[in-house]
C-alpha cells in the first residue's frame, strides 16, 4: 500500500508571482515558508501539505487552459460560501464542471481546485 505525500510542485509564469502570494498566503492563509531558490515560493497549508511554486519565463510555463488536462486539487474550509465569495473577488476564472455542489476554479497560474466542506463528502 501506498500513501500520498504532503508536497506538490507548481510551475507558474513569473508574472503570477504577486497574485500566487495573494491567493495561497493571503486568501488560505498559508504559512510562507524558507526558500532555498529566489525563483521558487513555499507555502505550507494547515496540516502540513506544501505547496512549491517555481516561478519561470511565461514560455516555460503551461498556459491556464493546460491546467484542465492536469491533476485538480481540493480546498478544505470551515465555511465554503464566504471563501468561495473571497476566491471570486480575486478575480479567479470559474472551471463549469458537472459537480455543481461545489466551486471549481483556476487558481493565479492556473492550478484548478475545488472548494469543499472541511466535514464532508465526496
Amino acid at each position: 500500500m501506498a500513501q500520498m505525500g504532503n508536497h506538490m510542485k507548481q510551475t507558474l509564469p513569473h508574472d503570477q508571482r504577486a497574485r500566487a502570494r495573494e491567493f495561497y498566503a493571503g486568501l488560505c492563509g498559508c504559512r510562507v515558508m524558507n526558500s532555498p531558490r529566489p525563483d521558487l515560493d513555499l507555502y505550507e497549508f494547515d496540516g502540513g501539505f506544501v505547496v512549491g511554486l517555481f516561478f519561470v519565463d511565461p514560455a516555460d510555463a503551461l498556459p491556464e487552459a493546460e491546467y484542465l488536462k492536469a491533476g485538480w486539487l481540493e480546498i478544505k474550509v470551515v465555511d465554503p460560501a464566504s471563501f468561495r465569495a473571497r476566491v471570486e473577488a480575486l478575480g479567479v476564472t470559474a472551471i463549469p464542471f458537472e459537480d455543481t455542489s461545489r466551486f471549481y476554479f483556476h487558481a493565479p497560474g492556473g492550478q484548478v481546485f475545488r472548494i469543499a466542506p472541511m466535514d464532508g463528502g465526496v
